[in-house]
């Protein structure tokens, strides 16, 4: 069984008997599908049929019955007598015509029967019809009392002539017995059951005498159109097409076909029994087919697996010489035919001349990648970044020597392991993995502050990157760390000196705001000295004096203000009641000038971590300047906005004289101002309060529109503090 001589041969008969069968299955299942198809396509092209049939049959009635309606004279009853006799004569789908007039009586009837004299027809849902809406109409199937026999009345108005007054009506009855005819004459060359029902469900033709004017009863379930019917839903919702239900052991197809011009459906059924003989008479011509097919595919099979082991069983004991080495079987080479297995013999031959060459280009390969690998880690460990590589396993495969130096965790303690380890040991930034997951197509630089082995804090950079392959597939990530702690040192030194040359400055500054009301004081004291008996003298100096006091007072306290540091402990507040708190306090100067303030408050913001003192003297700072800038009448507009969950915006904005764009970066410089009485050191203070409560203050202005103030502070945990 191991020999190519016995498993081709097997192989192919296998293939050959596969290929029959499938492909003979496949056309058995397309042909039995294909004349089911047929046949139930035969029970929808039969109900068209014959409802097409029926519809045209009543409508050349109806036609019939207008026609005489519309020409039938109304002042001789002669006359409308003539006309239906005329065309009951001449028309054979009636056999009952009648003139009654518009009491409901039968005047006249073809043929005549005395029992009509003796009654009205007030009763007949077709003369409620016509007198209600005025027009043709076709009837429900009932027996008629001419002719005591089951009719379809047709009815149409005669009307006056040139008015809508109903004189009479016209009728006709139309046979079942002719709609009988139709159905017999399909019947005869279906084998299957064809019948019409009206709305009520019940048998008006069929080709079985016996269950005419009997209720079709149905208890299954119709599928149709992938749902599930009754009897009643199809003829009520007025559905139609191709479905089928199971009766007893075996499936019956029905088609449902309504009448156009008549409340009455056609329903053809053929039994699943007529389509397995059908099949089954295919199946067997198949069967036939497929043994002989059998047989003549078997013998060609045999031949072809011998034309083909044959040769394959000389190449195979050279081949085998050329496995044992491959330079001795190059060197025996012979061709020993020259057909199609020399070829392959020459093929063979050249093979193995190139696949030796290979082999020998593959082992300098070989060396030359590790060469090259050794190369590459000597570069890695060289470096003076450090290097982390991650696979997309999220375990660490490189760790190089500097990234060993800046963590003091050694290589070998954490190649191999997960990320995990990693953020555990060194409390590495977890987010740093989880921001580059979300963002694989960026590169992200990020500095953090982590403890090496030794829980020493330092400080790095860290730029993270994807490594693709050469399909462009994610494969890992490489993270580059550089040690920042000795630039943060310099940078906090640099910070704290250029602190104390901005105190430098600014107390240069205030020696010479000092100075100007210190000379004013001693030129008013000389003047007092002069004046000290003149008593309206001596009052208004010192009344100059204070104010020149006052004015120094300021300006030392607001100098202090900005300079100091705040010690106020930070908890968390809700910024709505500091707004409040601020506008209370300006409460006089707000209403002095007759201001309108126009809140807009959100029913609940995050609270924030602040200082609630100094964060009341920014607001009340930044409400004043609005005050100054807007005239009477003038309105602020304070707003307080959600931008997310930990997120608070405050806008203050006013109709004042507005800021100049040339100076609008200069408003937060220490000493800048443009008013006359100003100190320069308001918005500075505010700036530094807003910054120290780690919020952010921006400005938009716009020359005699308006300034606009916005802060936004970041949310925070409300269990790590207290609330305000």
């Amino acid at each position: 069984m191991k020999s190519l001589k016995v498993k081709i041969p097997i192989l192919i008969i296998l293939l050959v008997i596969f290929t029959i069968l499938a492909s003979s299955y496949a056309s058995y299942e397309i042909f039995s599908n294909q004349i089911r198809t047929n046949i139930i396509n035969e029970n929808e092209r039969i109900g068209n049929m014959i409802s097409d049939q029926v519809n045209q049959y009543l409508l050349d009635a109806q036609n019939t019955i207008e026609y005489v309606a519309k020409n039938a004279s109304t002042e001789s009853i002669e006359n409308i007598k003539k006309d239906i006799k005329k065309v009951y004569s001449s028309y054979r789908w009636m056999d009952v015509m009648f003139f009654m007039n518009s009491d409901g009586k039968i005047i006249y009837s073809i043929p005549h029967n005395d029992i009509i004299y003796h009654r009205d027809y007030l009763d007949r849902e077709y003369y409620t019809y016509i007198k209600k809406y005025k027009k043709t109409y076709i009837s429900k199937v009932f027996t008629s009392s001419i002719l005591n026999k089951p009719h379809i009345i047709i009815v149409s108005p005669v009307f006056r002539d040139y008015s809508t007054t109903i004189k009479g009506i016209v009728g006709g009855g139309v046979p079942l017995e002719s709609i009988q005819r139709i159905i017999y004459k399909t019947q005869k060359s279906y084998e299957g059951r064809i019948y019409v029902i009206d709305k009520d469900i019940k048998i008006l033709v069929s080709s079985e005498p016996k269950d005419i004017g009997q209720k079709i009863f149905l208890d299954k379930k119709i599928q149709m159109n992938n749902k599930e019917y009754t009897v009643d839903e199809i003829i009520k919702n007025n559905i139609k097409g191709i479905g089928k239900y199971q009766k007893e052991s075996h499936i019956v197809h029905i088609s449902f076909h309504h009448i156009e011009n008549y409340e009455g459906v056609v329903v053809v059924e053929r039994d699943e029994a007529y389509i397995g003989k059908e099949i089954q008479r295919i199946q067997k011509e198949l069967i036939i087919w497929i043994t002989m097919i059998m047989v003549i595919a078997l013998i060609l099979s045999l031949f072809i697996a011998y034309t083909i082991t044959k040769p394959i069983e000389k190449l195979v004991v050279y081949t085998r010489k050329i496995s044992k080495d491959i330079k001795q079987g190059i060197k025996g080479f012979q061709v020993t035919k020259k057909n199609e297995i020399g070829e392959l013999e020459i093929s063979f031959y050249k093979m193995s001349k190139e696949l030796n060459k290979k082999i020998e280009d593959l082992k300098r390969l070989h060396k030359k990648e590790e060469d090259t690998k050794k190369y590459l880690n000597n570069i890695l460990k060289s470096a003076g970044t450090g290097v982390i590589v991650i696979n997309e396993e999220k375990q660490i495969v490189i760790f190089n020597k500097t990234a060993e130096e800046i963590t003091g965790v050694d290589d070998i303690n954490i190649i191999g392991q997960k990320i995990e380890k990693l953020v555990s040991v060194l409390e590495f930034p977890e987010e740093l993995w989880s921001i580059y997951e979300k963002e694989q197509n960026k590169i992200i630089e990020k500095e953090y502050k982590i403890k090496n082995s030794k829980k020493e804090e330092i400080f790095i950079s860290m730029i993270v990157s994807s490594v693709y392959n050469d399909d462009g597939q994610s494969i890992g990530i490489v993270c580059l760390m550089k040690d920042l702690t000795h630039i943060k040192r310099l940078e906090d030194q640099l910070r704290r000196e250029d602190k104390l040359k901005t105190i430098g400055e600014l107390s240069a500054s205030i020696i010479h705001e000092i100075g100007n009301p210190l000379a004013g004081m001693t030129n008013l004291l000389e003047v007092l000295k002069d004046n000290m008996d003149h008593k309206d003298i001596r009052e208004e100096i010192i009344y100059t004096l204070i104010e020149e006091v006052g004015m120094l007072n300021n300006i030392v306290i607001n100098y202090l203000d900005f300079t100091r540091m705040y010690s106020d402990k930070k908890v968390y507040i809700n910024i709505l009641h500091i707004i409040q708190s601020a506008l209370n306090i300006l409460k006089t100067e707000i209403r002095y000038k007759h201001i309108r303030i126009m809140k807009k408050f959100p029913s609940q913001v995050p609270l924030i971590k602040v200082s609630p003192s100094t964060m009341r003297q920014a607001i009340v700072n930044i409400i004043k300047n609005g005050i100054q800038a807007v005239d009477n009448y003038g309105i602020i507009q304070i707003e307080v906005q959600k931008i997310d969950i930990n997120k608070v915006m405050i806008l203050i904005i006013d109709n004042g004289i507005g800021i100049d764009e040339n100076i609008l970066d200069k408003i937060f410089n220490p000493f800048f101002t443009t008013k006359e009485d100003g100190t320069g050191l308001g918005l500075s203070i505010v700036h530094k309060i807003i910054k120290d409560n780690q919020g952010h203050i921006s400005v938009k202005s716009k020359k005699n529109k308006g300034t606009e103030f916005i802060l936004t502070f970041e949310g925070g945990d409300p269990d790590e503090g207290t609330y305000y």
